[in-house]
């Protein structure tokens, strides 16, 4: 059974979802929820098996952006370089994951209603993994 507690957590993350930038009052909008998923082996593990079935056609297995569906103009994000450019905060990446992208930038739609919270936390901390392991790659390299 759902608590009022667990209610409650999910409007706030749709409404600071939804929220884009300046509130309607011209204050600042509320800022980003911050992951409340440790990200543990078992958290990175769910994650990259989500992002394996919904992301990996379009990001490709390693998260550059080459995936078998990977769209040309315009491309999909690569998810394991320093520059995000929808926000790169774990509960920006949130939101992006959970809404999509703004039509005219891109064709990636969001995943509301068809995954959980707590795997769209997982991907954000696969994400964060991959990101960590191609800069140990690339510093290996020299």
């Amino acid at each position: 059974m759902i608590t009022t507690r667990v209610l409650a957590g999910v409007l706030f993350v749709c409404v600071a979802a939804a929220s884009a930038g300046v509130a309607q009052d011209g204050a600042a909008a509320p800022r980003p929820p911050k992951n409340p998923v440790k990200a543990s082996a078992a958290s990175i593990k769910n994650g990259q098996q989500v992002f394996s079935g919904m992301c990996q056609p379009c990001h490709g297995p390693t998260g550059k952006g080459n995936g078998v569906m990977a769209t040309k103009n315009p491309p999909p994000a690569d998810l394991t370089d320093a520059k995000w450019d929808y926000g790169s905060t774990d509960g920006e990446i949130f939101a992006i994951i959970m809404n999509g992208v703004p039509k005219e930038k891109s064709v990636m739609k969001g995943v509301k209603g068809k995954l959980e919270d707590t795997e769209v936390w997982n991907v954000v901390n696969y994400l964060r993994d991959l990101a960590k392991k191609q800069k140990e790659r690339e510093k290996a390299k020299g």
